[in-house]
């Protein structure tokens, strides 16, 4: 081939890949956005270096998202499910197809550290949800559920028999949960929970989960002092109210409502409006005893597009 045919070739190939390029990561299917997030959080979607993740935010299919020890992110679906991922934490969202029309589709996600709850949306009413860890894989059906992988040591000094750097700690708030690992399968009540030190490893009978370790939990879901969950214009108890929506049901008294307006939104809340029982309701309002809650109120209304169902 003659020199200068081969380098005008070279060139057209130069400009169509970079065509393609862009063309390429513009079709990269978009699974969920951000709808909450504490720094340092961040993405990495497949052949794409990594972002730091904002409110608006669209995640990718196969996208690594991961958090710092101060950081934190919650992802809405189309489906209107939600997955808080907590402080220290590192997952993939494998898997997500839904048809809006039939309700249905499926939903997987890898955890290879950390702490994340996830609240169901349509999927997980109809196929159910997968959530795998090196130790174990979950599935969630029309429910609530939180993992730990790797069990802390605040967590493991909080449960008797467990030890810390090792296995996996399951709650169940609503709905079905069921852990599978190579020796078998349980299935975890509301307010129950499992944990799981390996893949052979046979699966202990579930325990209820001490009102401790919960609150542990939400520490490393929610925002910490100073953080916002990314907004700017935070809500007042008058905002939270003009919507429909009633005092917090995380009554700190380091925190009283409007220091804390995200937790107006919080998924905590989420779980309380599934549950529909005083039971799961003491289980998720876990900072003040029984005789100090409130009394109950009616479920809120369909949670503010900004927010969804679980804002941090």
């Amino acid at each position: 081939m003659h020199p200068r045919v081969r380098s005008c070739l070279t060139q057209l190939l130069t400009v169509l890949l970079s065509t393609a390029a862009p063309l390429m990561r513009a079709e990269a299917q978009i699974v969920g956005r951000v709808t909450a997030v504490n720094p340092d959080a961040s993405g990495t979607p497949p052949g794409a270096g990594s972002r730091m993740l904002a409110i608006g935010t669209n995640v990718i299919h196969k996208e690594r998202v991961k958090t710092s020890t101060n950081g934190s992110t919650q992802i809405l679906f189309p489906d209107q499910s939600t997955l808080n991922v907590g402080r220290n934490s590192n997952i993939v969202i494998d898997e997500f197809v839904y048809d809006p029309n039939a309700g249905t589709g499926k939903m997987v996600a890898s955890v290879g550290k950390g702490v994340l709850r996830f609240v169901g949306g349509q999927i997980s009413h109809t196929a159910g949800i997968t959530i795998k860890t090196p130790v174990a894989t979950l599935g969630i059906r029309g429910g609530v559920a939180t993992v730990v992988y790797p069990v802390t040591p605040d967590i493991a000094s909080s449960i008797p028999n467990i030890a810390s750097g090792n296995g996996q700690l399951v709650i169940g708030h609503v709905g079905t949960v069921t852990i599978r690992n190579n020796t078998g399968s349980v299935t975890l009540r509301p307010g129950f929970a499992a944990y799981v030190t390996g893949p052979n490893d046979p699966i202990p009978e579930p325990f209820r989960i001490p009102d401790s370790v919960l609150q542990i939990i939400m520490a490393k879901l929610t925002s910490g002092p100073g953080q916002t969950g990314g907004v700017r214009d935070l809500p007042t108890d008058s905002m939270a109210a003009r919507v429909g929506y009633g005092t917090t049901n995380l009554n700190d008294p380091a925190h009283p409502p409007g220091t804390d307006p995200l937790g107006y939104f919080s998924i905590f809340d989420g779980g309380n409006s599934l549950a529909q029982n005083k039971s799961q309701s003491n289980q998720t309002t876990q900072t003040v005893p029984p005789a100090a809650a409130p009394p109950p109120s009616s479920p809120p209304p369909s949670c503010p597009p900004l927010y969804g169902c679980g804002g941090i």
